[in-house]
C-alpha cells in the first residue's frame, strides 16, 4: 500500500486515522486548522504528502486528494498493540463513521456546497502514513435555489456537539432500527442525498412524520397543525400553515408517483416549479433543524423516546407543546426564488439583505477561496 509523508503534523506517530475531505467546498478556517473538543482535527488542505506510489496507485483520484481544502481528521492513539496498526479493523471504520456523522451533522446547519468528497483510512507508523482504503464519499445534494453558506469554526464545534449528542441518543436505545425518530432520521438523510427535488420533499416530510405521530385518517390536518407549532412564530403562523399544507400535498403526489406540482394549480404555470422548489426548502429547513433541536435537548428527547410518550406529548395544550419546541426554524422567511444561477443556487438578485456579508472570509489563504476554482463562489 502507499505510504505518505506527514506534512502538517496532525496525526501523531503511531495511530490509525479516517480523513473525510471535500474539494472546493467554500470554508473559512485558519491555515492551521481547528481542534474540535472531541479530539476531530479540522485542516485547511490533506495533511499528507502523496508521493509517487500513492500517485501510481490511486491515478486520476490523485488530484481529487490533493485539491481537497477541508479535511476531517479522526484518530486512535490508544487500544491497540504496535503490531495491530497494519490490520484493517473496526476501529478503521469507527473512525470513518465518526469523520462521517460530523460531516452529516454539518449539514442540518446548512448548505454545504462541494465538487467531491472521499474517505480514506489507514495508519501512521513510524513516521510514514499508510493509507489502506480509499472510498468516493456519498453525496449531499442541495434543493435548487438554495444560497450560500460559508463553514466556519463554529459551525464545526456545533457538528460536534451534535454528533456526540446523536450517539448518545441511539445508544439509549434497546434497538435504534426500530426507533421512530432514528427511522424518521433515516428519511431526513436519505432526502439529503437524493438529486431531484420531488424526491427530496419527500423525504423531509417523512422525516417531519416521524416526529409528530399523526393519528390514522388526520394525518394531512395534524401535519399542518402540529408541524406549525415550531415552524414560525404567531407572525408567521399562517404563511407556515399554507407552505406545510401544500407541502404535504406535494409529497403525496410524489409518493403516488403523480407530478410532483399536481397541488400547485393556484400558481400561474410558469411559476409551479420555482413554487415547489420553494415548499421543498422550507421542508428541508424546518427538518434539519427540528432534528438538531431534538439531538441537542435533552429534556425534549423524553418526549420522543418511544411511541407512547410521544402520543402523550401531541396531546399537551397546544402551549405546552410550543413552550417545549420553541420555533425552530421560521419557514416564513424562507422567499420564493425565480432566478437561480449556473448550479441551481439562488441569484445575487435573490438574495437577502445582507446576506453577502456571511460569506466574507475572517481568515485569508486556500480554504477560504479553493471554491472559486469551480465555480462555487459568490
Amino acid at each position: 500500500m502507499p505510504n505518505t509523508t506527514n506534512i502538517l503534523g496532525s496525526l501523531p506517530d503511531e495511530c490509525k486515522f479516517a480523513l473525510l475531505g471535500l474539494t472546493h467546498v467554500r470554508v473559512d478556517l485558519p491555515a492551521a486548522g481547528v481542534v474540535l473538543g472531541n479530539g476531530t482535527h479540522v485542516l485547511s488542505r490533506f495533511p499528507f504528502e502523496m508521493n509517487s506510489q500513492w500517485q501510481s496507485w490511486l491515478g486520476i483520484e490523485a488530484s481529487q486528494v490533493s485539491e481537497a481544502n477541508f479535511v476531517l481528521a479522526r484518530m486512535a492513539t490508544t487500544g491497540f498493540p504496535p503490531a495491530a496498526l497494519p490490520v484493517s479493523d473496526a476501529t478503521n471504520s469507527e473512525l470513518a463513521k465518526q469523520a462521517d456523522n460530523i460531516f452529516t451533522m454539518l449539514r442540518l446547519l446548512g448548505t454545504i456546497e462541494y465538487e467531491r468528497g472521499f474517505l480514506v483510512t489507514g495508519y501512521v507508523q513510524n513516521g510514514q502514513a499508510v493509507c489502506q482504503n480509499f472510498s468516493k464519499l456519498g453525496r449531499l445534494e442541495i434543493t435548487r435555489g438554495c444560497l450560500p453558506w460559508m463553514i466556519r469554526e463554529e459551525h464545526l464545534v456545533a457538528a460536534a456537539d451534535l454528533a456526540r449528542a446523536k450517539s448518545s441518543l441511539m445508544s439509549s436505545f434497546p434497538d435504534a432500527r426500530r426507533a421512530r425518530i432514528l427511522r424518521g432520521w433515516w428519511a431526513l438523510t436519505t432526502g439529503l442525498q437524493q438529486f431531484y427535488a420531488s424526491d427530496r420533499i419527500h423525504g423531509f416530510v417523512r422525516a417531519l412524520e416521524a416526529l409528530i405521530y399523526p393519528e390514522i385518517g388526520k394525518t394531512e390536518g395534524q401535519f399542518v397543525h402540529r408541524c406549525s407549532l415550531f415552524a414560525a412564530p404567531g407572525a408567521g403562523k399562517d404563511a407556515a400553515r399554507e407552505a406545510l399544507g401544500e407541502a404535504y400535498k406535494m409529497r403525496s403526489d410524489v409518493e403516488h408517483l403523480h407530478e410532483w406540482d399536481r397541488s400547485l394549480g393556484k400558481y400561474p404555470a410558469a411559476d409551479r416549479e420555482d413554487a415547489a422548489f420553494w415548499r421543498t426548502r422550507q421542508m428541508e429547513s424546518l427538518a434539519c433543524a427540528a432534528y438538531a433541536k431534538i439531538f441537542t435537548d435533552t429534556v425534549l428527547q423524553k418526549n420522543f423516546y418511544n411511541e407512547v410518550v410521544l402520543e402523550q406529548f401531541w396531546r399537551k395544550p397546544e402551549h405546552d407543546v410550543r413552550a417545549a419546541l420553541g420555533c425552530v426554524c421560521d419557514i416564513s422567511k424562507l422567499k420564493l426564488v425565480k432566478r437561480y444561477n449556473g448550479w441551481g443556487r439562488a441569484e445575487l438578485s435573490e438574495w437577502p439583505a445582507g446576506w453577502a456579508d456571511t460569506l466574507k472570509p475572517k481568515h485569508d489563504g486556500r480554504a477560504a477561496g479553493a471554491f472559486r476554482a469551480v465555480g462555487i463562489d459568490a
